[in-house]
């Protein structure tokens, strides 16, 4: 829930940015990350099938590695249930899905968080010329520009 009110956040953030160039940043890698979700759950759906095969295959030859416990043959239950395993593949596939597309989350706010803060690095930048004219022709006489030489001291 935080990953999504964040990314959603920076998205709106990113919206008020000024320049072309920034504007241009931004749609760049909305786009690239709009493009690495759609094939992300394409791949999915195509493949979905043969991933949860696979899965399951794996699933398979891991219960069926010797264990080197010490127990009699006849004590162990059979580790094997075929809708539990089919079960277990099909939630492995789905999470790791899930996981793909939280990746491709987390990158876009981080690309985003990275251009927001360097826009307003550069958009603070405007009026600082003025400003620091302004403090360096300060036409005040030397005491009045000092004003803390005037105040008592605190101990």
């Amino acid at each position: 829930m935080r990953r999504v009110f964040e990314l959603a956040s920076l998205r709106k953030d990113a919206r008020a940015l000024k320049s072309p160039r920034q504007w241009g940043e931004r749609q760049a890698i909305q786009s690239r990350c709009d493009r690495a979700r759609a094939r992300e759950k394409d791949l999915y759906a195509s493949r979905y099938l043969s991933r949860v095969e696979q899965t399951r295959r794996r699933l398979i030859d891991e219960a069926a590695q010797k264990s080197f416990d010490l127990k009699p043959a006849w004590a162990e239950h059979d580790r094997f249930d075929a809708a539990a395993t089919l079960r277990q593949a099909q939630r492995e596939v789905r999470e790791a899905h899930h996981q793909r597309i939280a990746r491709i989350d987390d990158f876009e706010s981080q690309k985003l968080r990275e251009l927001v803060q360097r826009s307003m690095r550069e958009n603070n930048w405007r009026g600082k010329a003025r400003e620091e004219f302004g403090r360096v022709t300060d036409r005040r006489s030397g005491i009045e520009r000092r004003g803390r030489r005037n105040r008592p001291r605190q101990r």
